[in-house]
Parts: structure tokens; sequence; C-alpha cells
């Protein structure tokens, strides 16, 4: 399974969190998560589906305009979003990937958390009500 990351259900509502398997240093990466670009075409699909909640745009600007977003394949994909994270993401255009690493340092146990909306302060509304 993964160094840094476990799953576990948190609540009906919530689903579930990616959490913290050991003590994580601050600046350790936790995941790299690979991208999928998804076709413009496309992703008018799956804004309809479930799938959308796990989407991240991607402004690839060797792509654009005809990939805007991608879906990661891995497990940081149950990291949920807070106003006050534990992790941030860096888009890496040159391997399709995402990073997330630790802005802090994170007990074993403590779930890991980002902003969704990409950089640590901005407290701009997200598309769901948050559940603490």
């Amino acid at each position: 399974m993964h160094e840094y990351i476990e799953v576990k259900h948190i609540s009906d509502k919530k689903g579930r969190g990616a959490f913290a398997k050991k003590s994580i240093k601050k600046r350790a990466v936790i995941d790299v998560a690979f991208v999928v670009p998804i076709p413009n075409q496309e992703y008018k699909k799956i804004n309809k589906t479930i799938l959308y909640n796990y989407c991240y745009i991607w402004e690839d600007p060797k792509h654009k305009p005809e990939f805007t977003n991608a879906i990661t394949l891995s497990i940081s994909q149950f990291i949920n979003h807070s106003f006050e994270p534990n992790v941030k993401y860096m888009y890496d255009y040159e391997n399709n990937a995402i990073e997330f690493s630790a802005i802090r340092d994170i007990s074993k146990g403590e779930e890991l958390l980002v902003n969704y909306n990409g950089l640590i302060g901005d407290k701009s509304p997200v598309w769901f009500d948050i559940e603490e």
C-alpha cells in the first residue's frame, strides 16, 4: 500500500478521507499523483457525474485549450478540502503529475487536508457545502 496515506471512512455524509499512516515532516512529499488529462468534449459528460468531484483544473500551456481538466490516478483522490490545510499541491506539467507535500508537521492519524482552491490562503467558496 502507500507509505504515508491510509483511507478511512469518516461519516456517511462526508464519506472517506486520507489520513497520515505515520508522522510526516514539513515539506515531505506525501504523494505524486499522475493525471489523465480530460479532453474538453469528454469533460462536459463527466461534469454530470460523480467523477466531477474528483477533477482538477489542468491548464498545461502545451495542451491548452484542448484539455483544461484532469483526474488523478492516486490515493490522494481521498484528500479532503479545508480552508486550514496541512498539505499543498503543485502541478508538474512536464510529468503529467500533481505533487502533494506537507506544509507543516503532521501527526500520525491526522487527516490530510488541502485547499481545493489551489492556494493555501484562498478562502473563495467551493462548489459544495463544507462538512467539518
